[in-house]
């Protein structure tokens, strides 16, 4: 646990010490964040909807929007364009923060718009999808708003969860392409310091043993997403700190809501 904090300690330093040069959020009204990509980005904003169940001022300060759909991805834009429909949400939602989770549906061939086709396995896949997450992106960011790219978690499947790990390398690499201060890959939640090990049962604070992992060796349960999340929360309050929301500190003297 240690070295967890630790390092979520240090990611989210980096982050609010990067000089910022987007435009300050207004103080006066709540930040819009948006989950879009998979179900595993679903699971996360259903986590995100219970943490904030919680906390009455973080729920006045934070509006989510669930904009995940499940068996989509960046692979197969000519089935859902997430590329499309980002660029035209943030032009109409006025999303500050998209939180995006991609990956699980995408070991599959390249289809783009046009229905030109990329073998998945090749090394021009790799170039593409990476090309496709930048787009993403930069559509994400193309009205202000940030986004964060959620690392994919270790797997069951040994082949799953080789290509979860390459799509990581990906991410972070279009992330690195981008460079901007409003967009940042977060590294995956694991379950242990070191190299991650698939495990569907951790203990909880009681040290019982609860499940977190879902049937299908994927997914999580929702006690599973809601360990998750206390993972990447620093991050995505790290990411409205850095356009000048610190939510944390706002609610900080909420006597009696928290």
């Amino acid at each position: 646990m240690f070295f967890c904090a630790r390092r979520i300690l240090l990611w989210v330093t980096v982050l609010v010490l990067t000089v910022n040069t987007a435009a300050a959020l207004p103080p006066s009204q709540p930040v819009t964040v948006a989950f879009i990509g998979d179900s595993i980005a679903d699971g996360l904003w259903g986590a995100m909807f219970r943490r904030l169940g919680k906390d009455k001022c973080l729920a006045d300060e934070i509006k989510l929007i669930r904009n995940a759909k499940n068996g989509t991805g960046l692979a197969r834009l000519d089935h859902y364009n997430w590329i499309d429909k980002v660029r035209n949400d943030a032009a109409q939602s006025g999303v500050d923060l998209f939180v995006a989770s991609f990956g699980v549906n995408d070991r599959q061939a390249i289809v783009d718009a046009s229905k030109t086709r990329i073998e998945y396995g090749t090394p021009e896949f790799d170039v593409h999808y990476q090309a496709n997450v930048v787009d993403l992106v930069r559509a994400a960011m193309s009205h202000g708003a940030s986004v964060l790219i959620m690392g994919l978690p270790v797997m069951r499947d040994s082949t799953a969860s080789a290509d979860a790990a390459a799509k990581n390398k990906l991410f972070a690499a279009a992330i690195s392409q981008v460079n901007s201060q409003r967009a940042a890959y977060v590294p995956p939640w694991t379950s242990q310091p070191g190299v991650d090990e698939y495990k569907p049962y951790l203990p909880d604070t009681n040290n019982m043993m609860t499940l977190v992992r879902a049937r299908d060796g994927v997914h999580f349960t929702a006690v599973g997403y809601d360990r998750v999340m206390t993972s990447f929360y620093p991050a995505i309050i790290a990411s409205l700190k850095q356009r000048g929301r610190d939510i944390e500190a706002e609610c900080a003297g909420q006597v009696g809501t928290r």
